[in-house]
């Protein structure tokens, strides 16, 4: 275990002692609040397919006020600290404002995911005055308006994108941040991206390459997506061209096991984890979910605000228990993360995209499992000696049944 890893270790256990929460149940640090499951625009790629009614902004179904303090409420219990505002689009709901309001009132740390083009310069100004939303992230996804546009299916995006962030800077957000959603289609416009975040005063452009969930599937099924030669290529073009000259911060994450060691040093080692060990994810249906594949994948909710309670889904779902007994015995991994140094701080990354890639949530994520049938997994960093004669993984080694 490295320190950084002991530390954060030592920090989550005092953490469950001070709660008093039963040995081995980590606390619950944040709600990711899909706040409505509709949105304004119709992107290709989305992974939540949030409708559009009639072709014009709904929030279709949306999360219930009263029913969410309630859940805040009780969540704060198991350590409820942070909230992530995301949707479809978090701003169509209607009492938006009122609900980050109600947050902040209860103590959460907020950051926000928008497509930017509903921001207002008077919302900017009371998210930043008046709100505790420290952080907030505006989606572009080329450097002109034809790619924009047609990506996220709706002329004017690209310009109230923009505005939006604009705004929010104007606001006195020094540290948004542009995400870009990466696909063949606009590879040849990443430079040109990061050079407008600046120019419009983000400070960092993060590269999301499009997943294997939602819509994202019929793009991949296309040959649309990155495949692995080409997520390889980006993240060398990334860390040896682009990062020195790009004006703002380039965040573009592999697997640990295959990332350079710039990237390795430069996070610590964690350049590509996920916190699915300390998330509960609210659909605007008001359903409780892993995260938002829930939206898409039934059988990873586990409950509903205003029926479940959140601390018994977190003390005693069997999804959630099997989850974060699976994750934490790292010597039952399998396939390469049996034999990968970085099994530990890794856990396999993202289990969402790792569910939506093989239908198992704790397993190797897709570039390392092609990495190692290719050949092309460093060999010193598969020096892990598997364990032998270890149980295999209980039910989210394979496709969870409904």
């Amino acid at each position: 275990m490295a320190v950084c890893d002991l530390n954060d270790a030592i920090k989550v256990d005092a953490k469950a002692r001070a709660l008093n929460l039963p040995e081995g149940v980590p606390p619950l640090g944040a709600f990711y609040l899909y706040m409505a499951n509709g949105c304004n625009l119709h992107c290709r790629h989305c992974w939540i397919t949030p409708t559009l009614v009639n072709g014009e902004p709904s929030p279709g179904d949306m999360v219930d006020l009263d029913a969410l303090y309630e859940a805040v409420i009780e969540a704060k219990t198991l350590g409820l600290s942070s909230v992530k505002l995301t949707g479809g689009e978090p701003m169509l709901h209607p009492r938006f404002m009122e609900i980050a309001e109600m947050l902040t009132a209860e103590g959460m740390s907020l950051n926000m995911e928008t497509n930017g083009t509903l921001m207002t310069a008077e919302a900017a100004k009371h998210l930043k005055e008046k709100t505790n939303t420290w952080f907030i992230s505006v989606s572009l996804d080329g450097s002109d308006a034809t790619r924009h546009d047609t990506f996220r299916g709706k002329a004017g995006a690209f310009d109230a994108a923009l505005r939006g962030l604009d705004l929010l800077v104007a606001a006195g957000y020094n540290n948004c941040q542009v995400i870009m959603s990466v696909h063949h289609g606009n590879l040849d416009q990443i430079e040109d991206v990061a050079n407008l975040a600046a120019k419009h005063g983000a400070n960092s452009l993060k590269l999301n390459p499009v997943t294997r969930n939602g819509r994202g599937v019929a793009m991949h099924e296309r040959g649309e997506t990155l495949d692995f030669e080409g997520c390889l290529a980006l993240a060398r073009w990334v860390s040896n061209e682009l990062r020195p000259k790009s004006p703002v911060e380039v965040i573009f994450n592999l697997p640990p096991g295959l990332a350079s060691m710039s990237d390795l040093v430069r996070t610590r080692g964690r350049t590509n984890t996920c916190g699915v060990l300390g998330i509960l994810g609210i659909l605007g249906t008001g359903q409780i979910a892993l995260c938002g594949i829930g939206q898409t994948v039934p059988e990873l909710v586990y409950g509903r605000l205003g029926e479940t309670s959140i601390r018994e889904i977190w003390l005693t779902h069997p999804t959630i228990l099997a989850l974060r007994k699976d994750l934490s015995d790292v010597d039952a991994y399998t396939g390469i993360c049996a034999e990968c140094v970085f099994a530990k701080p890794c856990r396999t990354g993202c289990v969402a995209d790792n569910y939506g890639n093989n239908g198992r949530l704790v397993s190797p994520s897709w570039l390392c499992a092609q990495a190692a049938e290719k050949g092309e997994f460093p060999l010193k960093r598969r020096s892990r000696k598997p364990a032998r004669d270890r149980p295999a993984a209980t039910t989210t080694g394979e496709r969870i049944q409904a």
